[in-house]
């Protein structure tokens, strides 16, 4: 049996363990996603039949989060693939046979373009009532009275899959624990599980896989989460709320009006940006005006680096409401000792190995093809070998490059982890590597990258970017190996003089852990978020 596998999004490796679980002795041979995305809907029926598979399958990293699934199965049918499946990282499993697929396909595509339409046009209504209401200043709260110590709703409406690895699990984790210590009561409103999420109450609201295209999907999903996030807000009655900019969210907002409370907002990057340079969508006129609305409606603007709030300021946002917030580790997690030698032991490493180590998300910023480069320059005889913990978009071209190179056997493409294993897999290691690379379209670097923070946080050697906050937290043979970002020959020589100096090793490791405890820990994070909450009264 044959199957045709197009990996969207989660781990590949994974995907295909449980098809051939499924289809033992089966042969999974991959489509190229990049390709397949840009491709014309013929063309991609082609692609597919071309393989001869018996199965299409595509893998996702959540069921409910996958939109397209009735036209996926509608082409694995006009391929001639005798089946076709959709499988998750969590188990999640829909298929359908060809000739049922032919049979129902048309009609549900048909009722999923009119629910789409209809859902858009409800949404423009109401972004029209928002902007009329904020224009009128019906967002100020005129007679709020901080209080010692507020209860605070969190909302969680990030529109798509990636919640459960990297440096956004890690946010809402830090956060939330943060301000729970200091004494104040969190609860949480999601659209999805949250990774780790164990210490604060967490009500989901689970999506629907709707949606004739990416911005209606977006939009038909937080119609259902603003209707249902407000409902429960009303029982909840917090002092404030605070929400993780998403796109096409404007759940903060309504809720914050209707209840009659603050909005905190948490502006991670304009959403616009990365839907023209990165993470392409439609409707971007549409989305421009969900942004405004939420930067006019914020009491308050959290932002995770200096650049931002200088494009804010250059928007016209008044500097009072904005405040920068960079991101942190929790030290007591991201700590040294805490069983990274029997990871090794796990990992295959000799006591006489040097490992690397890079964790995060494989997305168009964070560096991992300058990391494969930078690998295949470390001389073969070196005692080095990589551990790269994640996934992404890029993952399959990074696993290509290395394996072009004959690099495997050296690098451990660990995937994605749970969330608790990180710091025992970055414990293992002895140089950790932020290779980020600077942004498409000459913009800025304005990112706050979380693993830095965890990487400090471990009191190990790292080598980074000498881009944006990443140069102005770490400091040049005092806390950290700074390269020129994209540089591979100075990102393998750095890697190199780290593997041959143990002594600099610890002394850098050493000096970086002290700086985080200083001054980057989640617990500087929500103290800020709190010190403005009661700064509010200075307003009212």
């Amino acid at each position: 049996m044959k199957i045709a596998l197009l990996n969207l999004s989660g781990d590949p490796n994974r995907a295909q363990e449980e098809l051939q679980r499924r289809y033992p002795d089966s042969i999974v041979e991959a489509i190229n996603r990049d390709e397949f995305q840009s491709a014309s809907a013929a063309q991609r029926v082609r692609t597919v039949r071309a393989l001869g598979p018996d199965v299409f399958a595509v893998a996702t990293e959540r069921l409910v989060w996958q939109r397209g699934q009735n036209a996926f199965l509608f082409l694995g049918a006009l391929a001639s693939a005798k089946q076709s499946v959709i499988v998750d990282m969590y188990g999640g499993w829909r298929e359908e046979a060809k000739l049922h697929a032919l049979a129902h396909a048309p009609a549900r595509l048909a009722r999923e373009f009119t629910t789409s339409r209809a859902a858009l046009k409800r949404a423009a209504a109401e972004l029209k009532r928002l902007e009329a209401a904020i224009d009128r200043g019906e967002h100020r709260q005129a007679d709020l009275q901080p209080v010692e110590n507020p209860k605070i709703v969190y909302l969680r409406a990030s529109p798509g899959p990636g919640t459960q690895a990297g440096g956004a699990s890690s946010h809402i984790n830090g956060f939330v624990n943060a301000v729970r210590a200091l004494g104040v009561n969190i609860s949480l409103i999601s659209n999805d599980e949250i990774a780790g999420m164990e210490s604060a109450p967490l009500k989901i609201i689970w999506p629907t896989p709707i949606g004739s295209s990416r911005a209606a999907f977006d939009i038909y999903n937080n119609l259902l989460f603003t209707a249902a996030a407000i409902r429960e807000l009303e029982q909840q009655s917090p002092d404030f709320i605070y929400q993780r900019y998403a796109r096409f969210s404007w759940a903060g907002v309504a809720a914050a009006m209707h209840t009659k409370r603050p909005l905190f907002l948490e502006f991670n990057g304009s959403e616009v940006w990365v839907g023209q340079h990165w993470d392409r969508v439609d409707k971007l006129d549409l989305l421009a005006r969900y942004e405004s609305l939420n930067l006019k409606a914020a009491a308050r603007i959290f932002v995770v680096s200096q650049v931002e709030r200088t494009t804010l300021l250059n928007a016209g946002i008044a500097a009072e409401r904005i405040i920068v917030n960079p991101n942190g580790a929790d030290v007591e997690k991201f700590r040294p000792q805490i069983g990274g030698d029997e990871a090794r032991r796990e990992l295959g490493v000799a006591p006489d190995e040097t490992l690397v180590g890079f964790v995060g998300t494989f997305g168009p910023w964070h560096g991992v093809e300058v990391l494969a480069e930078a690998i295949r320059h470390v001389p073969r005889d070196a005692r080095i070998r990589f551990l790269l913990i994640g996934s992404g978009a890029l993952r399959g071209r990074v696993e290509e490059m290395l394996r072009d190179a004959d690099l495997l056997d050296r690098v451990n493409m660990k995937g994605v982890v749970e969330h608790d294993e990180v710091p025992r897999l970055l414990d293992a290691c002895d140089i950790l590597v932020s290779p980020h690379v600077p942004l498409t379209a000459g913009r800025e670097f304005f990112g706050s990258p979380t693993k830095l923070f965890e990487y400090m946080a471990m009191g190990k050697a790292i080598v980074a970017s000498r881009l944006g906050q990443i140069a102005d937290v770490l400091s040049d043979e005092k806390t950290a190996l700074l390269v020129e970002p994209g540089n591979v020959r100075e990102l393998s020589g750095a890697i190199m003089k780290l593997a041959e100096s143990p002594n600099l090793r610890e002394q850098l490791g050493a000096a970086a852990r002290q700086a985080a405890m200083r001054g980057h820990t989640w617990a500087h994070n929500a103290a800020r978020v709190l010190d403005a909450y009661q700064s509010l009264r200075n307003d009212n």
